[in-house]
């Protein structure tokens, strides 16, 4: 329907009908399964007792479905259709770029020392609260008993500093935290840096490099095999890392120099410049990129004019911002308006209530002028010193994007029933299949069975 609409799996769990076998095995023996393994069915004779036992007659325990996950990487579909995916969805999860657990977030205390927190544990915190004083002997400040119990702090740590870059200047400032996200099972890659440092984030993860901001994926040009193991990577990638004092290196950079050259100053002068206690950006080579597997994983977002923050010691961008880079490409030329918003194919159509109509090849192009003229529009703003999410209320609904989808193999037969029912928006259709030929080459017997009895008739999945 579309060429750029695309599908690709990133990891999925191995043999996944036989641990589905497994699962069903142990609701009811009363051995330990795991020690029988030996002689468990192979994975098409797994698949035919898991139709036989389970999907056949609907006998309605279905929770062993639950167990083996897939996790999906979708691109270049249009806003509305991201939309109506996380709609009534149960037991998906979506995410755009993250962080592992153990990766430690830079704060600045009162006294200016610096204080480190994983971002887990800043995660906890956030959702449950932190922990009260223990054996209390009189009721909390909101009523509560005098036992353990988790007392909420978001306030306090919205108030706290964090450290981040002014990508202007380069030197560090604060920001506060404006959320705190637990992005669920991701694919994790460990990045170890020349100096021994090291970051363990999703192919995702925006980082800024000496090339400006760019996914992990793009700045290390990231080749990877079926099981997600990096196969090549670019071997002079720099990313920006945790500054130096300013006066220890500032004389060695030659764009701070130009400024008091130009300007006349000797260099006793410069020298005697007063600069505080700042502390300045610096590049730093990384030299390893390996495969973790899957991880829990984390983000922020940040409040405040930079949009950034210090993970382990390196620039890393924040979650859910938006940028509006592919609008800006198109004004200058670099990317088609086509690869950036999403329009139907010329044709006839009809909507929920029969009524047919027939977009026209002048129409379709009218449309894409417009697109054209809002992104010339955001441009405009944009170098006017309009923030992205103001500008990008200028531009049309439809512009495209990726997400990354993880499912069971009962979530995902569920969020089939959904959408890729025959009246459902085309494009969703067209993304549930594409997924489809995934699930049926990972799960085929209990795809065969889907495709049967339940696909494209509106049902929900057991």
């Amino acid at each position: 329907m579309d060429r750029f609409f695309t599908v690709e799996v990133l990891s999925h769990t191995a043999n996944p009908q036989q641990v589905i076998y497994a699962a069903m095995h142990q609701d009811y023996a009363e051995s330990f399964v795991w020690s029988e393994r030996d002689r468990f069915p192979s994975e098409t004779q797994a698949g035919e007792i898991i139709i036989k036992h389970l999907l056949a007659g609907n006998r309605g325990h279905y929770g062993p479905l639950e167990h083996p996950q897939i996790t999906l990487n979708c691109g270049f579909f249009p806003h509305s259709t991201m939309q109506q995916m996380r709609t009534h969805r149960v037991g998906v999860s979506f995410d755009v770029q993250c962080l592992a657990g153990d990766m430690e977030v830079t704060f600045l205390r009162a006294s200016g020392s610096l204080w480190k927190i994983k971002i887990s544990e800043l995660c906890d915190l956030w959702m449950n609260g932190e922990q009260a004083i223990c054996d209390r002997q009189n009721r909390g400040r909101n009523g509560e008993p005098p036992e353990h119990y988790r007392r909420d702090c978001k306030t306090r740590l919205k108030k706290l500093k964090l450290r981040v870059l002014n990508e202007e200047t380069g030197i560090f400032e604060m920001g506060h935290i404006r959320e705190v996200f637990d992005q669920g099972i991701q694919p994790v890659y460990r990045l170890t840096l020349e100096d021994g440092r090291t970051l363990d984030c999703t192919d995702k993860h925006r980082l800024l490099t000496s090339e400006g901001w760019q996914t992990m994926k793009e700045s290390m040009s990231l080749i990877i095999d079926s099981h997600r193991e990096v196969v090549s990577h670019k071997q002079d990638c720099y990313l920006m890392t945790n500054g130096v004092i300013v006066a220890e290196r500032l004389y060695q950079d030659k764009n701070w120099l130009q400024e008091p050259l130009l300007a006349g100053l000797t260099s006793r002068q410069i020298a005697s410049k007063p600069t505080g206690h700042k502390v300045k950006a610096h590049l730093m080579r990384v030299v390893q990129v390996k495969y973790l597997g899957l991880q829990r994983t984390y983000d922020l977002e940040v409040d405040g004019a930079w949009h950034n923050f210090v993970a382990n010691g390196v620039v890393v961008h924040n979650s859910l911002r938006y940028t509006g880079k592919r609008i800006i490409d198109v004004v200058e030329g670099i990317r088609n308006v086509e690869e950036v918003f999403y329009l139907r194919p010329v044709g006839t159509y009809s909507d929920r209530q029969g009524k047919h109509y027939e977009y026209t090849e002048e129409q379709r192009q009218q449309d894409l002028d417009w697109c054209l003229m809002a992104c010339k529009r955001y441009h405009d703003r944009i170098h006017q010193g309009f923030a992205e999410e103001h500008a990008r209320g200028l531009i049309p609904f439809d512009v495209r994007q990726h997400w990354v989808l993880s499912a069971n193999v009962r979530s995902l037969m569920h969020l089939l029933d959904l959408r890729w029912k025959l009246d459902a928006q085309l494009e969703i259709q067209e993304l549930c299949s594409l997924m489809w030929k995934h699930f049926e080459a990972w799960v085929p017997h209990i795809a065969e069975w889907y495709s049967k009895n339940r696909a494209h008739k509106a049902k929900l999945a057991p």
